[in-house]
């Protein structure tokens, strides 16, 4: 059975492994440094328990969000950082469940607006816009 539970320190090289992988397929090019992504999302969970999530079946971890809150000169947002399912469990609601776990703790917090910056191609695109995420601005980048 598929649950949602808060991130344990435990999880970090599992979940390492999950954005390892999720680099390689939206940042061609570019090198992953586990050790900084590992200190942060530890550094992040510790921050607020409630920000990063992991998605198991039967004990086994098939995916995560990390997501956390936003103070800027524009408001106080919600981010939705990062969110992986392990391909083999795609297509069976595991996303929308980590990211209705975040939405959750958006709204119990008073937070009125989530943002989230996805890769072009991402298939992903299509479970954000089921639920209603749409395009309102543009990030773009230049290679030199």
């Amino acid at each position: 059975m598929i649950r949602i539970r808060n991130f344990r320190p435990e999880d970090a090289d599992t979940v390492a492994g999950f954005k390892r992988e999720s680099a390689k397929v939206n940042f061609p090019g570019c090198e992953f440094n586990p050790k900084l992504f590992k200190r942060l999302i530890l550094k992040s969970s510790k921050k607020c328990p409630d920000w990063v999530k992991v998605a198991e079946d039967d004990g086994k971890l098939i995916g995560y969000i990390w997501f956390k809150v936003i103070e800027s000169t524009v408001g106080v947002f919600g981010r939705m950082e990062h969110l992986f399912v392990d391909e083999r469990y795609r297509k069976r609601g595991v996303g929308r469940m980590l990211m209705e776990s975040g939405e959750e703790y958006f709204r119990r917090h008073g937070i009125k607006k989530v943002k989230l910056t996805v890769t072009r191609g991402n298939k992903a695109v299509s479970l954000y816009e089921k639920m209603g995420y749409e395009v309102k601005r543009f990030k773009m980048e230049k290679d030199l």
